[in-house]
């Protein structure tokens, strides 16, 4: 595949790494929702999914969930998914050619679609839709594997963040279990380990594309 294919050169590619940057607004949608908590939110046992929750009580982890802001929680979750999407449509046309690069970019859209479905549907109205939704955190981790190893000769200073930022999340993924079944606690953490990766990636992605594009045209994200 010819060099200048890979180059994040026209307003396409800088529009998705705009939108990719945007995906902040995940963190930032949790930092609102967890403030309005009367109650301590803990980062250790309390889930992501728990700020978007829309009753009051506890959960089956003996956790009390009550989110007055799950509205901001809930739009953060279906603004981030389609942001990851539209970054992903948008700059697909950098990423070399490939089929790691094919099923790390499909594993990524399905990372959107499975965040959008977390936002429309609370772990508490819509259970069985809402873990669907979820399959966004396997898939996430699948996804920068995927990618890390597709970019390695093109852009290695990206793959090696990539993978670093894969190996959390499968730290999170693999350990948690094990971390919940010794201590009783970390439910929450281990699914911030697990899910964070994906969105602090796609923000730095972001970043990196619209730092190339302003600073050389011809120049690749490296």
């Amino acid at each position: 595949m010819a060099q200048e294919n890979h180059r994040p050169s026209g307003l396409q590619p800088r529009i998705g790494g705009a939108a990719w940057a945007s995906t902040v607004v995940y963190f930032i949608g949790q930092a609102v929702a967890q403030a309005a908590w009367s109650t301590p939110y803990s980062l250790i046992d309390n889930r992501i999914s728990d700020l978007g929750n829309t009753a009051c009580g506890r959960a089956p982890a003996n956790v009390y969930i009550c989110s007055p802001l799950h509205a901001v929680m809930n739009a953060s979750f279906v603004l981030t998914g389609i942001l990851l999407l539209a970054g992903l449509y948008l700059t697909r046309r950098i990423w070399p050619r490939g089929r790691l690069t094919t099923w790390g970019l499909a594993f990524l859209a399905v990372t959107g679609i499975g965040t959008v479905l977390v936002g429309l549907a609370p772990e508490n109205v819509n259970v069985p839709l809402h873990l669907v939704g979820a399959l966004n955190i396997p898939c996430g981790n699948i996804a920068l594997l995927l990618l890390g190893l597709a970019n390695r000769r093109l852009r290695p200073g990206i793959a090696r963040l990539t993978l670093v930022l894969s190996a959390v999340g499968f730290l999170g993924m693999l350990g948690g279990p094990a971390l919940i079944a010794l201590t009783g606690h970390g439910g929450g953490l281990a699914e911030r380990l697990a899910l964070y990766p994906a969105i602090v990636w796609t923000v730095l992605l972001g970043l990196s594309v619209l730092r190339v594009r302003r600073t050389d045209p011809r120049a690749r994200t490296t």
